[in-house]
Parts: C-alpha cells; structure tokens; sequence
C-alpha cells in the first residue's frame, strides 16, 4: 500500500506540474480512504520527503555512471556523456523535482548538495585530466563551480526546454559551455 500510495503520488504530481497534491486528492486518486493515507504517512510532505530522496538516489547513481563512461573518453565526448547522463536523469524524475524546485528548498538546494558530495572524487577526473597545471585549491574552486553550472544547466535543458528547442544541440551547447570552463580557468 506505501508504495500504491508513493506511485499515486508521482502520478498526481506528473498530471499537474508543480503542484503539490493534497491528501485528499491523492486518496481520491489511489482509489483509498484518507485514513489509510494517513496510516502510512503523517502528510504529503513526507510522502514529497520520500519521493525526493528516491529521486536523489537514481540521480546519484546515473550521474555516477555517466562520470564513469566518460572517464577515458575525449574532452567533448566525455563532457556531452556528462551533461547527457544528468540531463536524462533529470527528466526521468521531473515531476518530483518541480515539486521540488517550488517548495522552500530553492533550486532543489540541499538535495543537489546529497547528490554532489558523494561524487566529488569522480567529478575531480575529468578537471585534473584536463588541467593538471591547477594546485588543489584551485582544482577545488573549478569543481565547484562547474559541478553547479552542470545541475543548473541539465536542469533547464530537462525541465525548462522550450517546445521548439532542439533538445541535442542544447546538450552539445552546455557541453562547449562546460568544457570551456574547465579548460580557460
């Protein structure tokens, strides 16, 4: 039933875009009662709670795996296998993190923080390959902040696109984007 309800949930959130459901409604939706609802969870912020940190997860694991593939291949490649990997991973869960991005936690804050820190090693190949004239304070500084250009960036290219835009060549561009960064600090 806890995951009837989580699955309700997602679904309510991906008919209406950035609106946070209310029990009621996702009582009606599951086809339960609200008590039910609620012996599983105390509110929807617990159940949005749960939802996020499972879309972390799967976030975490598929930019770790995009990190991964890209490790031995050329500069641009690896920075498209990059932006690619987030990118899809942040459509995969778009609905829970514009739930996400309307809530107090701005531009999905402390959950990007979960996903980042964890990948902070592998985020280090790419920028020391590249540059390895950097001392590791600078090193650092550069991570950092192509490590949050590279979440805002597949984030807008996955939740932001407009109809018409051409979601390849959007990727190729935050890829140029990104590599130029790493490369002219």
């Amino acid at each position: 039933m806890r995951k009837h309800l989580l699955t309700s949930t997602y679904e309510l959130l991906e008919r209406r875009p950035a609106v946070r459901p209310s029990t009621t409604a996702l009582a009606e939706h599951a086809h339960v009662s609200i008590g039910t609802v609620y012996r599983y969870f105390p509110d929807m912020d617990t159940i949005i709670d749960e939802l996020r940190m499972t879309a972390v997860h799967n976030i975490t694991t598929a930019l770790s795996t995009a990190i991964a593939r890209a490790m031995d291949q050329a500069p641009i490649d690896a920075m498209v296998t990059v932006v690619e990997g987030l990118t899809a991973a942040f459509e995969k869960h778009a609905a829970i993190l514009r739930v996400s991005y309307t809530s107090d936690e701005t531009e999905f804050g402390l959950a990007w923080a979960e996903i980042e820190g964890p990948l902070r090693p592998l985020a280090r190949i790419l920028p020391t390959r590249l540059r390895p004239d950097l001392d590791d304070d600078a090193l650092d500084d550069l991570i950092f902040i192509v490590m949050g250009a590279t979440a805002r960036l597949c984030s807008r290219v996955a939740l932001l696109r407009p109809a018409r835009a051409d979601r390849e060549k959007l990727i190729a561009m935050a890829a140029h984007m990104l590599l130029a960064a790493v490369e002219g600090a």
